[in-house]
């Protein structure tokens, strides 16, 4: 069955760390009474923004960024950015790129503003 939220608990339930959430089941089958308890799953839209392998994060200034590729001169220039989302294997950039922009994934952290690189699969 499916549903829409009604309700989430402000605070988690202090001895198994769970919120409480009160759910509308749209066309429940006959067997699912009211006020039963059950088990379910949440399937969230993706936020908005562009996802990026959690390698290519770096700092400025202590704040987040990444290294962009300018495919014409094939040089790096780091770029600050605002992180939506993340967890260990990748970041979702809420500002700062935009789909297509060439990003560094790896080796970040020995780069230097308009250092010249080589693109993976390009010919030498």
């Amino acid at each position: 069955a499916t549903g829409r939220v009604r309700e989430v608990a402000p605070q988690a339930d202090a001895a198994t760390r769970t919120f409480q959430v009160k759910v509308a089941i749209i066309n429940p089958p006959e067997a699912m009474r009211l006020g039963s308890t059950l088990t379910g799953r949440i399937k969230l839209a993706p936020p908005p923004g562009v996802q990026v392998p959690a390698s290519a994060l770096t700092q400025t200034d202590g704040h987040p960024a990444v290294w962009v590729v300018d495919p014409q001169s094939q040089t790096v220039s780091l770029r600050d950015i605002d992180i939506a989302r993340h967890d260990a294997a990748s970041v979702v950039v809420a500002q700062g790129l935009q789909t297509g922009d060439l990003v560094v994934t790896a080796g970040v952290q020995t780069l230097h503003p308009g250092q010249k690189v080589r693109l993976l699969g390009a010919a030498s």
